[in-house]
């Protein structure tokens, strides 16, 4: 008990912060909102996938402001219904002035403090299109032989880190955001083959230190990169392995690296951390023994916030408030309660990272058929109903929920023929299955717009 009141005190401190302030001006847009979203993969500490989606509300004077919830540097993208996408950086603490143009390619631009930061994001985005089709890199990255990837990657990253320089010289970039920059850069050659071009069957020592070329002890890069500290997980799961240890039970596991001196400093640290967040489900007969060594080991503060708020998350989740919730005795009965209506059903759940990421898709989906005789259905696949209504409230998920039980489960498989998620599936105004298998959110417009017009 007192652990988890020490949980709850924590992290309603590390709550209390972390956020960008935007404000400005819309151009040539003809909804009244737009959405800010992250862009996916997994946060650097807390293993928690990211895909925060705020709306941004226009006024009838084309006026926005909003909250974005950002606790370091993230990087966010706005996509329109005319399928632009732009990328950028938020950097926490930040104030930022911005125009949205939606008639231009790219529609949003920085104007005041912080803009040159901010504005990097389009100027590097053109650059790279251009090295990708002069050099022809997204082919040669393709290849089977580490050595010419890993050179290729680490030409790309050199590139990069030029154009960082160039811009600098030209900008007022701040020191914050181009060191945490050439750090993912001077990274990012490794952590990408690693990911895309090692197979773990023919790791070797030869192989492994041409990877971690640049060490094991960057006290910067553990605690502001996340490609550095993926190279670190990639680099202790080589060790377990070659020294037969990658059997070991997961408490021994972490009591190596925790009493050991294989990874030092904030490197370790922010190891422990990584591995103490991936462990928010574990029970607490395991979870507390565990945490009482990892608070004894971690000095950073900072750090064992991001651990406790994984927790926290899984423990007590943030309740939906005024959504959908509803138990159905069959999906006959759910069907049928919509009947009249195009059906658009996605089975997912909170833990599927695919799943959250075509989440987007399906928002500018929904916007192209406002108005029309369509039923966004989403059903809750083999979850938990702690995590998934956090996720329904993290992601802010319009449409009807449902949380599949046992025997919904059992029919929908038989059904639909799943096999995993995210699955779609499309019912026309009979209550007819059309699709069992459907496309994807950005793939299904066409086909629900032909059913609506029947």
């Amino acid at each position: 008990m007192k652990l988890l009141i020490l949980l709850l005190l924590c992290s309603a401190v590390f709550r209390a912060g972390g956020q960008v302030d935007i404000y400005g001006i819309a151009k040539n847009y003809k909804d009244t909102v737009f959405y800010i979203t992250e862009t996916g993969g997994f946060h650097n500490f807390s293993r928690a996938w990211r895909d925060n989606r705020v709306p941004i509300t226009i006024d009838k004077e084309g006026r926005f402001h909003a909250t974005i919830p950002e606790y370091a540097i993230g990087t966010w993208y706005i996509r329109t219904d005319k399928d632009q996408f732009q990328a950028f950086e938020l950097i926490n603490g930040r104030k930022l002035q911005l125009v949205a143009d939606f008639s231009m390619e790219y529609p949003l631009t920085a104007i005041g403090n912080g803009a040159d930061d901010f504005n990097y994001s389009t100027f590097i985005k053109g650059k790279i299109d251009q090295y990708y089709n002069r050099e022809n890199y997204l082919q040669k990255i393709r290849l089977n032989n580490v050595d010419s990837v890993l050179a290729y990657r680490k030409a790309f990253s050199n590139f990069k880190l030029q154009q960082l320089d160039a811009y600098r010289q030209a900008h007022n970039l701040s020191d914050t955001y181009y060191k945490w920059l050439r750090y993912s850069y001077m990274y990012e050659a490794y952590e990408r083959t690693v990911v895309e071009n090692l197979k773990q069957d023919s790791l070797d020592d030869v192989i492994v230190s041409k990877i971690m070329e640049k060490g094991i002890e960057d006290e910067y890069a553990a605690l502001h990169t996340a490609e550095y500290n993926d190279l670190i997980d990639f680099y202790v799961m080589y060790y377990f392995s070659k020294n037969g240890m990658d059997h070991l039970p997961m408490m021994e596991r972490f009591t190596t690296i925790a009493a050991g001196d294989l990874l030092k400093g904030n490197t370790k640290e922010a190891y422990l951390t990584r591995f103490m967040a991936s462990l928010f489900k574990t029970p607490d007969s395991i979870y507390n023994p565990l945490f009482t060594m990892y608070d004894k080991v971690v000095q950073n503060q900072l750090l064992k916030q991001w651990a406790i708020s994984r927790r926290n998350d899984y423990l007590n989740p943030v309740q939906s408030s005024g959504s959908v919730y509803a138990h159905a005795g069959s999906l006959a009965q759910l069907f049928k309660k919509y009947q009249g209506k195009v059906i658009y059903v996605d089975f997912w759940a909170s833990w599927c990272a695919p799943c959250r990421t075509e989440m987007p898709n399906a928002a500018i989906l929904k916007r192209k058929l406002k108005g029309k005789d369509v039923v966004f259905l989403y059903l809750g696949y083999k979850d938990s109903e702690k995590a998934w209504l956090n996720a329904r409230q993290q992601m802010g998920i319009e449409g009807e929920h449902y949380l599949l039980n046992e025997t919904m489960l059992k029919e929908a498989n038989e059904l639909f023929g799943i096999n995993g998620v995210p699955h779609y599936a499309i019912i026309d105004r009979n209550g007819n299955i059309v699709e069992r298998r459907a496309n994807r959110p950005g793939e299904v417009y066409g086909v629900l717009m032909e059913l609506v017009q029947r």
